[in-house]
């Protein structure tokens, strides 16, 4: 089992049968117990802390024992020398000796202090799963994203650099930081502990909201650096502009060289406080009468421009993390445009799906960014550089969490996790060095100059990622169009409320966008006849359907069969014209697989993934020798022709039967 279903098991245990149920409070006694676990590991020398046989913890399990009892009291007095020693905690343990038992027990064999593993993270979004990210949008990186990040960065004290984390949760980037510096000591410097604890403690600094998870930041911290006294975290609200401003500030504007993050994106609830707002320039609107408006901006884009703004102009990097929507969707094209003036892009890396799940699908990105010495003027003045990007496709779990395995040829586990994000790390480098000749398959190079050039301004990889089907040079060989000058319209109509009835002789079929490729001629979903929203959803025979959301790109058409039904608003519609383009070669290149590439260029959206029927209107389709094209055409009309067919003979078919047994 793993670290994670052990932990799992823990907190089932703690809410079903623990002295203590309510989850802040688990958690923390829970972290006095992995403290110490790290404490016998770190400086006992005894990796892992819990190594019992299989007749220890069946007395663990089991009823009263003294060598059970006597091995739980052992525990508790490590506990009290560490804490004597550091004053990590203000109390005892208050677990009840069983639940104690019953812990040490679920954490047997485990490594607490490996690097690789951020004990106090992924524990505490577990028991914070409902709680924390309710409330706070706290979601922690996995270590092998901080571990890529540090890398990339180039943070290196000896070099001048700082490194501060202003949404530092249970410091994992702090962590990744201290092993990456470790590194530097052990290859340049001996491994000179002495000189690691001295050089971290100058050029770490957190803060962190939450104070509880501050709390247990410094504590992990400590355990790992040896800063007895030290608090790298400081808790603040990170956002509130005056803490920088100060000579005595902790993190003070313009003075950094080195800053890595991952800002709360889970919260649902923008900032409106004003006097917040006020310092940001990304907040601020202007009316149509030119006067600056205010407006409620997620943390997730203030921690953007407050990152940047930490930096020193000309020197400071940011490895930050950002929502999928944040680089790609049209509503936020205008965060793009500001940190595209503010900042050179050096790195793109969409990160694999899984990456925060199970406890979220939020859709993510890893971005580095430079600060420029003085922010443009115009998008129009971006110079030519080069962006490396990159679309790993593991990062060592699914989405429930659970490790998952390279297999070998029998289709048996290895003991090797699949991840490709050490393939990215190495491809980042090849790149930096000039060797674009040895990159990784996922990874490829981009000029700034394409991105200046998009009317979105995109800044996610997949949107730029070289397709595996088809190339640029072939697609010039063909005069292309773009589908919006080649149809009436492209559209999908607005939201509201469906107000569904049950059915009767005039009512109207609804279909969801699962249903557009179905053979399917009516289903337990109403709408009235002269309900005044059917207008604006029904659909003609004739017109093609992509859906825009959820599973995008799903290519149909209305058939006879579909006449006037309504369909959803998650589904766009295009209007063909005849007299332009044959409607059956639009739909045969909508399905092809050239253009199913070209359509995930256009998804944006971090949780659910979406497309616009603007980005649809751009595509451009091939306009092939006439005989091609004819022969194309036919073939998808008499296709759809069998499709009507075959809804209309299955309904026949139903209502005949459906005849002999009704009154």
């Amino acid at each position: 089992m793993n670290f994670q279903t052990q932990i799992q098991n823990i907190f089932d245990y703690c809410y079903t049968s623990s002295n203590i149920r309510i989850p802040e409070k688990t958690c923390y006694e829970l972290g006095k117990i992995l403290h110490t676990a790290m404490y016998i590991e770190e400086h006992q020398n005894k990796i892992p802390a819990f190594s019992f046989s299989k007749e220890v913890l069946e007395l663990f399990n089991g009823n009263d024992s003294d060598e059970a009892d006597s091995k739980i009291q052992d525990f508790i007095k490590i506990y009290e020398e560490m804490n004597k020693k550091w004053l990590f905690y203000s109390d005892s343990i208050n677990f009840c000796k069983k639940d104690i038992g019953y812990i040490i027990a679920q954490l047997n064999n485990i490594y607490l202090s490996d690097p690789n593993l951020d004990t106090f993270g992924d524990t505490l979004e577990i028991f914070r799963n409902r709680w924390a990210k309710q409330e706070g949008g706290q979601f922690f990186t996995d270590q092998k994203v901080t571990h890529l990040a540090l890398k990339m960065l180039g943070f290196n004290p000896f070099n001048g650099d700082d490194l501060i984390d202003i949404c530092s949760g249970t410091g994992g980037f702090l962590l990744a930081a201290f092993n990456h510096l470790r590194e530097i000591i052990k290859k340049d410097y001996n491994g000179d502990e002495k000189l690691l604890a001295e050089i971290a403690s100058k050029s770490l600094k957190g803060q962190e909201i939450d104070s509880e998870v501050a709390n247990l930041a410094n504590n992990t911290l400590t355990v790992r650096t040896g800063l007895y006294s030290s608090e790298l975290v400081k808790t603040a609200n990170s956002l509130e502009s005056w803490l920088y401003r100060s000579n005595n500030s902790y993190i003070k504007e313009n003075s950094h060289t080195c800053a890595a993050t991952n800002p709360p994106f889970g919260a649902k609830i923008p900032v409106r406080d004003e006097n917040i707002l006020k310092d940001y320039e990304l907040a601020k609107t202007v009316s149509a009468s030119g006067k600056v408006l205010l407006k409620g901006r997620s943390p997730d884009i203030l921690f953007i421009e407050r990152n940047i703004k930490l930096l020193k102009p000309g020197i400071g990097r940011l490895a930050i993390i950002v929502p999928y929507q944040i680089l790609s969707g049209p509503q936020t094209k205008y965060v793009r445009e500001w940190m595209l003036k503010h900042c050179i892009v050096e790195a793109v890396i969409d990160l694999p799906g899984e990456t925060f799940q199970p406890h979220t699908g939020t859709k993510t990105s890893l971005v580095l960014l430079k600060r420029r010495e003085i922010p443009l003027l115009n998008i129009k003045d971006i110079e030519e550089y080069k962006i490396f990007m990159a679309t790993p496709r593991w990062i060592g779990h699914d989405r429930r969490g659970k490790t998952i395995y390279i297999t070998d040829k029998t289709g048996k586990n290895t003991n090797t996790i699949l991840s490709d994000i050490e393939d990215i790390e190495k491809s980042f480098f090849n790149f930096k060095n000039n060797k674009t000749d040895t990159l990784y398959e996922e990874c490829f190079i981009e000029n700034s100059s394409l991105i200046k050039d998009d009317e979105l301004l995109r800044l996610n990889a997949q949107s730029y990622k070289p397709s595996k089907i088809t190339t640029s040079q072939q697609m010039s060989a063909h005069k292309t169009v773009k589908i919006k000058d080649v149809v009436k319209k492209i559209f999908y109509p607005g939201r509201f409320k469906r107000n569904y009835v049950d059915k009767y002789e005039l009512s109207v079929p609804f279909l969801g966008g699962s249903n557009i490729t179905e053979f399917i001629y009516e289903t337990d979903k109403w709408f009235r006849h002269d309900d005044p929203k059917l207008e604006s959803l029904s659909v003609k025979s004739g017109w093609l359907l992509i859906t825009r959301s959820g599973s995008t790109g799903i290519i149909s058409s209305v058939p006879e069969a579909w006449d006037g039904f309504a369909l959803s608003e998650h589904i766009i519609r295009i209007i063909p014209d005849e007299n332009l383009l044959d409607p059956f070669y639009i739909l045969a290149y909508l399905r092809s697989k050239i253009c199913q590439e070209r359509l995930k260029k256009g998804v944006f959206g971090s949780v659910i993934d979406e497309i616009s029927p603007d980005f649809i209107g751009d595509i451009e389709i091939p306009i092939l020798d006439p005989k091609d094209m004819n022969k194309i055409s036919n073939k998808m009309k008499e296709a759809e022709y069998s499709r009507n067919k075959a809804i209309s003979g299955i309904k026949e078919s139903v209502d005949l039967l459906d005849s002999l047994f009704s009154d």
